[in-house]
């Protein structure tokens, strides 16, 4: 079966499962990886969506405070208000920015951040920041640097996985203009349009990676503690599927459970998270399946007819 045709009927029904019993791994595991690229991109086209009129209006109000950013050769990047001096704002509980012109920026500066995201301007470029995904309140930062020197060299990709100590040193390296040094900007000015569409689009990248590596650490953790599940389900049970039958199946358990995660995240509360949905979602099809599993695999037998029944 294709994999639009499998992806319906696994979310539309349990009968399809008994089918999937012959299925070969290879291609289970490729439906599997093309429905982590789907979701990862649904989520982050929705969720960029959704933030993107509250992003719009913190860089307006931003943008009233310092004023717009203008590339000078010999300094850097500098705001037409207070080009001189560090600069901090929460926009909201969600988002801070920070500027730190010449060496201003200290290794304290970042211990103090509370939220989970974060725009920093220096004399190089922009980054931006957030918390790690795999590793909330950790300490450990996703970077996406965009540094404005005609030099196509030195572009930057994402980082992930940076400690505060890292982190800084890669600020102090990349973004702080040396002693004598002169840039050479593509632009001449950033106003408040460019920085909106640019943290909007890390914010889509960020979401798309964030999303792709999650689910794929919580699909292998579902099949790994479910595929032990069944050394109990069918213990005393004569006849049962191979090891193949059973990863085929709990790969394929994983489409509606991820589905449903996926979806709950766009309203999910605070109390209950997408890891608990995903996981209550996907213990609920397991049962129900292997079940239907156990009954073609061992039907109960005929009852005997004894002379008494006449």
């Amino acid at each position: 079966m294709g994999f639009w045709k499998t992806l319906f009927q696994v979310c539309s029904g349990t009968e399809v499962f008994l089918k999937l019993l012959d299925c070969r791994p290879g291609k289970a595991l490729l439906h599997f990886l093309l429905l982590l690229c789907l979701l990862a991109f649904v989520l982050a086209w929705g969720h960029s969506c959704m933030a993107v009129p509250k992003i719009r209006t913190v860089c307006g109000s931003l943008f009233q405070e310092t004023g717009s950013f203008r590339f000078v050769p010999e300094k850097g990047i500098r705001t037409t208000r207070n080009a001189e001096k560090k600069q901090s704002y929460l926009l909201d509980d969600q988002l801070r920015f920070d500027y730190y012109p010449g060496s201003s920026l200290t290794e304290a500066d970042i211990k103090n951040w509370t939220t989970p995201f974060g725009l920093i301007v220096m004399d190089n470029g922009m980054v931006f920041w957030a918390e790690n995904y795999a590793e909330p309140s950790s300490g450990k930062y996703l970077a996406a640097p965009f540094l404005l020197d005609q030099n196509l060299v030195k572009a930057e990709t994402f980082h992930a996985g940076l400690s505060g100590k890292e982190l800084y040193g890669f600020l102090k390296e990349k973004l702080e203009q040396k002693p004598g040094q002169k840039i050479s900007f593509l632009l001449q000015e950033a106003d408040r349009k460019l920085v909106t569409d640019y943290l909007i689009s890390c914010l889509s990248v960020m979401i798309f990676l964030a999303a792709w590596i999650g689910m794929l650490l919580l699909s292998v953790a579902g099949v790994f503690f479910f595929c032990m599940m069944q050394f109990l389900w069918f213990a005393a049970v004569e006849r049962h599927p191979t090891l193949r039958q059973i990863l085929v199946i709990l790969i394929y358990l994983t489409f509606p459970a991820l589905i449903i995660a996926g979806l709950y995240s766009f309203f999910m509360i605070p109390q209950i998270s997408p890891q608990t949905v995903f996981f209550t979602a996907y213990l609920i099809y397991y049962m129900v399946i292997f079940r239907k599993i156990r009954l073609k695999l061992n039907p109960p037998g005929k009852p005997e007819i004894s002379d008494d029944d006449f």
